[in-house]
């Protein structure tokens, strides 16, 4: 997750870069298989759209990847521009949110960036009081020490 282009898997990499021990056939000889060629550290919004722009503008395969959490290899891709938002990690607590529609949600919420890991908005929600589901990641103390 630290890292602009990995892939949490070297099967959707390509398998091409293997040492020997692994792979004898390999015959020490790396290609980039499915790696982004390109990368785009986005630290502000700015960063997206010159990446977006540049890509449209060059024809370049445009593939996004936040946190790493892509087992399958989705945020990969041969040839492309990646676009990493791991460090748009703003969160903004709303205490009063007005929903939407006629049954629309009315409470507090809680608004993230596409870099905010799961962690860090269970620490953001305990400083409120509050709990947010999550599907995975490091837990705070709060959660840890809390009983349901």
């Amino acid at each position: 997750m630290s890292d602009p282009t990995s892939m949490m898997s070297p099967l959707f990499q390509g398998r091409t870069c293997q040492p020997p021990s692994i792979s004898p056939a390999s015959n020490g000889t790396c290609t980039i298989g499915d790696y982004p060629s390109y990368a785009i550290n986005a630290s502000r919004i700015a960063d997206i759209h010159l990446g977006v722009n540049f890509a449209r503008n060059t024809g370049i395969r445009l593939v996004i990847k936040n946190t790493g959490h892509d087992f399958s290899g989705k945020s990969g891709g041969a040839g492309s521009l990646s676009i990493w938002t791991h460090y748009l990690k703003d969160i903004e607590y709303i205490p009063e949110s007005k929903g939407g529609g006629k049954k629309g949600y009315k409470g507090p919420a809680f608004k993230s960036g596409s870099g905010v890991q799961a962690w860090e908005i269970y620490e953001a929600t305990s400083k409120q009081g509050l709990i947010v589901v999550g599907g995975e990641g490091r837990v705070c103390s709060w959660w840890k020490m809390s009983v349901f």
